[in-house]
This record gives structure tokens, sequence and C-alpha cells, in this order.
């Protein structure tokens, strides 16, 4: 409930700026959003919905490289191609060919897989009895989900994982800084893919990587341009947040001993555990960019057309019915749904791939490394990253066998 107070002001460019953090969550008290630099930071649930889905609302994102000076080359037209930064018929066109390929079966048949990976990752430390969450789980686990839709072999392994986490800064707010990193993971990326698509082509299989190869309604098929597009939106969404969430997660249960002995006895709560980690820590606290395309007036607020607002799902998604007080982080009941996958025609395409990867997961992470601490300081992405959460995460537990 806002105090009578007028919006607070609040530097998302700030380099110690956090979502979560006690500057936010009084502005949120204060008013239902904060004025910034950048354009107003909507702070409550309600509003992020009704703001987000609004229908003279558009992507931000397309204005995201050019807000910052990168307007050519490259990288610029391969933020473009991106689906997500597609609209109208082109959008609806590109979606249209490219959702079969992400189809449940797809998914479904990795699960098996999943399940396998995270065991072998654990096998080699879970008789120490303390890790690297990051560099010994979740930089493996996840790229190699990748590596096995796409069919990369394991001479290109660590390569790709060092293009994915380049690329993955395409949606930081320090882009010029990364440029040629990014134009050379791009560049890489892409010759790989190239590659890849002739060997599908002369041998197609039950891949993701075959099936867009294949994609086409009557004579409307996917260029190379656009395939390329494609496996680099997989990498910036499919891989990068997913590791970093996974790795968010692990933070959020260490800080809630009973909620992992319970997911450990009741492996069925993955999926809700996966909603709860999404909610409460999300991996884009920010997000998602929505763009004003006309003069829009909604409360007190007047959004001239032009005027990218900033939701805010890292203070929002904690709202409970209580004043002042959070909804509590609860694997066993049915929190309010999260805003990490985007909504309407923009929905996220890799959602059920993210979801599944982290639901197979999880349960195995907290049956096999009970009693979850954290050993030490870690290393977080600054939120000016786009993503965010740890890039070093030492944790310990009592030793498991093989």
């Amino acid at each position: 409930m806002d105090h009578g107070a007028g919006p607070a002001i609040l530097d998302l460019l700030e380099p110690g700026f956090r979502v979560n953090s006690p500057v936010v969550r009084a502005a949120a008290k204060q008013h239902w959003y904060a004025s910034t630099s950048l354009g107003p930071a909507i702070l409550r649930y309600d509003d992020c919905v009704a703001l987000i889905n609004h229908r003279d609302m558009g992507q931000a994102s397309t204005h995201h490289l050019v807000a910052q000076g990168i307007t050519e080359g490259p990288v610029a037209e391969t933020w473009s191609g991106l689906l997500l930064n597609t609209e109208g018929r082109d959008h609806a066109r590109l979606r249209r060919l490219v959702t079969p390929a992400f189809s449940p079966a797809v998914v479904e048949r990795l699960r098996p897989r999943m399940r396998e990976i995270v065991n072998a990752r654990v096998d080699r430390f879970g008789p120490v009895g303390r890790c690297d969450f990051m560099s010994e789980f979740t930089d493996h686990y996840v790229p190699q989900v990748l590596f096995e839709l796409l069919g990369i072999q394991a001479e290109d392994h660590d390569q790709f994982l060092e293009w994915g986490k380049a690329i993955a800064l395409l949606i930081s707010y320090d882009m010029p800084r990364h440029h040629d990193r990014v134009a050379a993971a791009i560049a890489g990326l892409g010759e790989m893919t190239d590659r890849l698509c002739e060997q599908r082509r002369r041998a197609p299989g039950p891949d993701l990587l075959s099936g867009l190869v294949a994609a086409s309604d009557g004579q409307n098929r996917l260029t190379q341009a656009e395939i390329r597009a494609t496996v680099a939106m997989l990498v910036l969404g499919g891989q990068d947040s997913t590791r970093l969430q996974l790795g968010l997660g692990i933070q959020t249960f260490s800080q809630h001993p009973r909620l992992w002995k319970l997911l450990a006895e009741r492996p069925e709560l993955a999926t809700a555990a996966v909603e709860e980690v999404m909610r409460v820590n999300p991996v884009d606290p920010i997000g998602p960019w929505r763009l004003a395309t006309v003069d829009i007036d909604y409360r007190d607020l007047h959004i001239p057309a032009g005027t990218r607002i900033w939701p805010l799902p890292g203070i929002a998604q904690l709202e409970s019915d209580t004043a002042g007080e959070d909804a509590p982080f609860d694997i066993a009941t049915e929190g309010r749904p999260h805003l990490s996958f985007g909504h309407g025609t923009h929905y996220c395409l890799g959602a059920r791939l993210a979801r599944v990867e982290m639901a197979e997961a999880f349960p195995i992470l907290a049956r096999r490394l009970p009693d979850l601490e954290f050993d030490g300081e870690g290393e977080f992405r600054s939120e000016l990253a786009g993503f965010v959460g740890p890039e070093r995460l030492p944790i310990r537990f009592t030793p498991t066998p093989q």
C-alpha cells in the first residue's frame, strides 16, 4: 500500500545496485513505481503483469544495443535477428517455423540422459563433501544437455561453453566493453552451426537442430541466417540463464534446510521447487523489457511513446497478502506465477527445456548433497550483466558415496 508519498528515485546503473535490497524494498513500500534515469521501474506484481501485457507495450530489447551505441556490424545484426527482437508478421512466421523443433517430445527424450549427467557429476565430488557448485556442476551439466540437443562433439565442448558465456553478455548494460569478445563468439558459433546443419541435411536425426533444418511451412523455410540466430538464442537463454538459475536455487535452498530435506524425501515436488526458486531468486530480476509504442496513461503515471519501462520481478514476486512481509519460500504450496519466461507472443520457447533440466537436477542433488551449507564467500555477477547469479559458489555437505 502506498503511504501518501510519491515515487522514490533509483539508479539502475549504479555498480552495486541490487533489486532485492533495502533501498528497493523501501521504494516498493512507498509507491508502485520508482523513477530512474532510464525510465520508470515497476515495483508491484500486479502492475508488472499489467504493463508487460499492455497492448500498447512492445519489445524494448530491439533498442537495447542501439542505446549503447552499437548500431551496425555482426553483433548488431545477430541481435536484431533473434526471435526475441522480431515483431508482427516476421515474429509470427519465425515462431511458427521454430516451435516444432522445441516440441515436448524433443525435451522428454532427454530426461534419462539428464539424470545420468547429474549423477555422473555428483559422483566426482559427492564423496569429498564439498565443491564449487558452479565450476564442478552447472558449468558441465547445463552445457552437456545442450550438446546432446544439438549434437556437439566432445572436442568442441570447452569452446562451446566459452562461446555461450560470451554471447550471454549481449544482454548486459556494458556491451561496448565486451563487443569484440561477443563478435568472436558469434562468428565461431555461426561456423559451427553451419557445419552441423550440413551434417543434419545429409543424416537427420530426432534432435532439435535436425528439426530446425527441416522446418518449413509450404515453400517457406528457415534461412541459414535464421537457424544461426535461433541457435544463438538457445545458447543465450538456454545455457547461461539455466546454469545461473541452478546456482541461485542452491543458494536459496542452503538457507532453507528443512525444504532441502523435504525435496530429497519427496522428489515429486521438483516441479514446484523450480517455480518457487524462480519466484524468490530469479536469474532475471529486471525484465521483461517493454517499450511504449504510443502515449500511455496508467494509474498515476504518464508514459510517453518511446519510453522504456523496467519491471522488477526480483522484488515484485516477493509480495505477500500480509503487508510488510514477503511471501515465504515454500515448495509444498503453490505461489504466484513468476515472470521469468515472459508472456504472450514472446513467451520463451525454451521454457520447457529449462524447467525440465532443473526439475531433474534438484531432487537428485537434494538426495545426494544432504546438510547443504555455504563453504565460504561466493562470487556473484553484477545486475548490470543482464542475467545474474553466482560464478563461484563453494558449498559443503555430508559426503555421500558414488
